[in-house]
C-alpha cells in the first residue's frame, strides 16, 4: 500500500464528506425553516431564515472535524496494521505473506495482460555464510547485514519489482524481463551490488555476497512451483561455489 496516495484518498473522500453533510444539513434546516414560518411578518421571517441558516453552518463544520480527527486515527491505526502484516520490521520490504498474495495476483494477472515480450522472473537469493556473521560480530551485526543487503536490493533492481524478505537470510525479486539473457544480466547487477556493499558495524568492515537461484515462468507454473524451481537453481548456485547465479531448467 503506498501511504501517501492512500492518506490523499483519504483526505479527498473527508472534505467530500463534510461538503456533502453541511449542504444537506443548512439545505434541510432552512426548507424546515421555511414550512414553519406561518404568520411572522417580514422582518421576522428574515431572521429565522437567518439563522436556519447560521446555526447548521456554524454546527455541522464543527461536528464534522471532531468527526474527521477521529476517522483519521483509524485511519492510521489501519494503517499501522496493514504494514505490520504485510511488511518486514528489520528490512520493510514485503514479507512472505504480501509475496504470497502479491505474487499469486502477479502471476495471475501476466497471463492474461502481459506483453508477449516480456516474461515473468523470479530471482531467489540467499546470503553466503550468514551463520558466521551471527557467530562472529553477533546478531545486532547481523540484523544491519540484512538491512544493508535489502537496500542493495532495492536499488539495483527495476522500480516495478516486487522485493520481499521470505525469511532468515532469503529474499526473493520478482519482475518482468525479456528473457533469460536480461535475467542473467538483471542477477549478475543484483550479485555485484551485494558484493560490492560494506557494512561497518562497531569498527569492522563486514562484507557479504549472494547466491541467486533464477527462473522464468510456465503458463502452468503456480507460485508455488514458480518457487521451488528457483530455489533448485539456488541450491544448484551454492553447490558451485556461492557468489553466483544458476537458471532453473
Amino acid at each position: 500500500m503506498n501511504e501517501d496516495i492512500s492518506t490523499r484518498k483519504f483526505w479527498r473522500n473527508q472534505a467530500r464528506l463534510s461538503a456533502i453533510v453541511v449542504f444537506a444539513s443548512v439545505s434541510l434546516s432552512l426548507l424546515l425553516v421555511w414550512l414553519s414560518l406561518g404568520d411572522l411578518p417580514p422582518d421576522g421571517r428574515v431572521v429565522a431564515l437567518w439563522l436556519g441558516f447560521a446555526i447548521p453552518a456554524v454546527v455541522s463544520p464543527v461536528a464534522m472535524v471532531y468527526v474527521t480527527f477521529q476517522n483519521l486515527r483509524n485511519h492510521r491505526l489501519h494503517q499501522r496494521v496493514h504494514r505490520l502484516a504485510n511488511s518486514d520490521d528489520l528490512t520493510g520490504l514485503a514479507n512472505r505473506r504480501c509475496f504470497t498474495r502479491r505474487g499469486t495476483l502477479r502471476l495471475a494477472e501476466a497471463a492474461h495482460t502481459q506483453p508477449t515480450d516480456q516474461q515473468t522472473a523470479l530471482l531467489l537469493a540467499d546470503i553466503d555464510w550468514f551463520k558466521r556473521v551471527n557467530d562472529t560480530y553477533g546478531h545486532e551485526a547481523g540484523d544491519d547485514v540484512l538491512s544493508q543487503v535489502a537496500q542493495a536490493l532495492i536499488h539495483a533492481a527495476p522500480a516495478d519489482a516486487l522485493i520481499a524478505r521470505l525469511g532468515g537470510e532469503e529474499f526473493t525479486v520478482m519482475c518482468d524481463v525479456s528473457g533469460p539473457d536480461e535475467l542473467n544480466r538483471l542477477a549478475e547487477r543484483l550479485r555485484q551490488a551485494v558484493e560490492a556493499t560494506h557494512i561497518v558495524y562497531r569498527g569492522d568492515v563486514i562484507q557479504v555476497t549472494i547466491s541467486v537461484g533464477l527462473a522464468i515462468a510456465r503458463r502452468c507454473d503456480t507460485l508455488s512451483t514458480f518457487l521451488s524451481r528457483a530455489d533448485k537453481a539456488l541450491y544448484d548456485a551454492k553447490d558451485r561455489g556461492r557468489n553466483r547465479f544458476a537458471l532453473a531448467a
